[in-house]
């Protein structure tokens, strides 16, 4: 990384946007560029987790992350159309990131080949090894149907622990234990007063989160000091025949 004036840096800026456009070798250069600013866990990942203000940002980090991947396998071969239009699109944010790079101002003034920083990244970077027939397009595709598919596992695997914490919950509170499911309520078993008794959950309190279920508790305690109220009239009333 080099130090320049702000206008300087503003003025490569403009240029490394103006080459980028134009000049196909030096768009995957700049490509790549970033890909190597990842830390060493981020390219794993194929994400950006650090704050360090260098390589993708986090929106960007899947997509570019795959474009980089699929052009070390690739060097020779062009990124063309839309997904060329796409790749300039994302990079023009990292214009003045990637002027205060050595290696691209020397590109810039045509002291150093472009392909060479393909060349060396490649060499020093190592990537998962694609099919030689997998074409960037699909490749892309097929990424994004596969991080569609982690993500819904993973939103499924979030609401199964939430639903079970909330089981846990239900069954802490009430000191019982849960001896049936049924498909819209949950049979807990519980003693009052020295009685056995069962008490049925409606399962949507469960799912739907505290308040109902502290309601429900309540509910249960009001009907538990009934009951006691009652016992106590019913041994009084013993004692009194006797």
């Amino acid at each position: 990384m080099i130090l320049l004036t702000t206008k300087t840096q503003l003025q490569l800026r403009d240029h490394v946007l103006g080459i980028m456009k134009n000049n196909d070798s030096f768009l995957d250069a700049c490509l790549l560029m970033l890909f190597e600013q990842q830390t060493f866990d981020e390219r794993q990942i194929k994400n950006s987790v650090h704050r360090n203000s260098v390589g993708f940002n986090r929106p960007d980090a899947y997509l570019l992350s795959d474009y980089s991947i699929w052009k070390i396998n690739f060097p020779d071969r062009s990124i063309n159309g839309e997904l060329k239009t796409t790749l300039i699109n994302k990079l023009e944010k990292y214009a003045l990131q990637l002027s205060s790079y050595r290696e691209v101002v020397a590109a810039l003034d045509g002291l150093k080949d472009p392909t060479s920083i393909v060349t060396r990244v490649k060499n020093e970077i190592d990537v998962d090894k694609l099919d030689p027939s997998t074409s960037l397009e699909n490749y892309l595709n097929y990424k994004k149907v596969e991080r569609e598919k982690e993500q819904r596992e993973s939103v499924k695997k979030k609401h199964e622990e939430e639903r079970r914490k909330k089981l846990r919950l239900t069954h802490d509170i009430i000191k019982g234990t849960i001896v049936e499911i049924e498909p819209k309520a949950l049979k807990i078993k519980t003693t009052v007063e020295n009685f056995e008794v069962d008490l049925w959950f409606p399962k949507f309190s469960i799912i739907k989160g505290y308040k109902e279920e502290l309601t429900i508790l309540q509910e249960f305690m009001i009907k538990k000091k009934m009951l006691s109220y009652k016992l106590e009239d019913a041994e009084a009333e013993r004692s009194r025949k006797s």
